[in-house]
């Protein structure tokens, strides 16, 4: 009988020795004989079976309501594995819960839903970046900026550029047709776009409907200084055709009426307006009571307009 006692006492120390050392290393569940990977506590390798959690109905019964953060479980009711995170159970997102609730790379459908949009659903604003910078922001109000962090207009453009508006309208141009009785925008002085007045509309006698072309005016005061003779330079406008010139005189020094010049355009090109100045004279001839104005004093204004 005591060789039995002994034999029991020694295979009862040999197993609290085994556990012993079973407790200071790692445990690895495998269905072939392998080495431990050194960094896991627990490992389990399988070739034709898995891990399979706790099947739990309810996670309110004791003591799995009290379970610390980190417990995992497999939830039957929303048929997910469930994280404890934070005082309660928490769905890990599975690929049909990422395909449905998330944006993906490659496009998305049904963006026109209202569930369905990107954007914020409490009072602050969404933020564009390229290369880690701020590009475009919607603040809370709906105000868009665009090179601005602070939108203060539905659209608040700031190109960064000191007398650059940053808007280009490509199909827009200059060249583009004018649409009649249409007024132009301008800005004020804080850079607001504003309606101004309705562009002047122009014509001449070779169509009943408004000049289409980009209409200049070139205006300066000449003084007499050829003293009767003025070629005005008016190159610098680019006429390619003159629809009026006007020139008015104006007298310096002289007694009355009878010292106002009187200029006349002799000729003139696109570049160049030939001008002669007259004016009255004491001495009554048969033929002429004018003379050229030699005073060089009086001034000439003229105004030349064209396309």
């Amino acid at each position: 009988m005591l060789k039995y006692i002994l034999h029991g006492c020694a295979l009862t120390c040999a197993l609290l020795l085994l556990w012993q050392g079973l407790q200071a290393q790692q445990l690895l569940l495998s269905d072939t004989v392998s080495a431990t990977t050194k960094s896991a506590l627990l490992e389990i390798r399988a070739k034709s079976q898995g891990l399979l959690l706790p099947r739990i109905q309810d996670t309110t019964v004791t003591p799995l309501s009290a379970s610390p953060d980190g417990m995992l479980i497999y939830y039957i009711p929303a048929s997910s594995v469930m994280v404890r995170r934070n005082g309660g159970w928490s769905r890990l997102a599975d690929s049909i819960a990422v395909t449905g609730s998330n944006w993906k790379l490659t496009g998305n459908a049904g963006t026109d839903t209202i569930t369905k949009f990107i954007g914020t659903t409490d009072a602050t604003g969404l933020v564009f970046r390229t290369n880690n910078t701020k590009r475009i922001t919607i603040s809370s109000t709906g105000n868009v900026g665009i090179g601005t962090p602070s939108p203060t207009a539905v659209l608040h453009v700031t190109s960064g550029v000191a007398n650059t508006s940053g808007v280009l309208l490509q199909n827009l141009t200059s060249a583009s047709p004018v649409t009649t009785s249409a007024a132009g925008i301008g800005v004020d002085a804080s850079g607001n776009v504003v309606r101004t007045a309705t562009a002047p509309l122009f014509y001449n006698k070779s169509s009943s409907s408004p000049l289409t072309n980009t209409m200049k005016i070139w205006s300066d005061t000449l003084y007499n200084i050829g003293g009767g003779s003025i070629a005005a330079n008016i190159s610098t406008a680019g006429f390619t055709n003159i629809l009026s010139i006007q020139v008015t005189g104006l007298g310096g020094t002289g007694n009355g009426v009878s010292d106002a010049p009187i200029p006349i355009v002799t000729s003139y090109t696109l570049t160049t307006v030939n001008i002669v100045i007259v004016r009255g004279t004491t001495v009554v001839l048969a033929a002429n009571s004018l003379a050229q104005d030699t005073d060089k004093t009086h001034k000439v204004f003229l105004t030349v307009i064209g396309y």
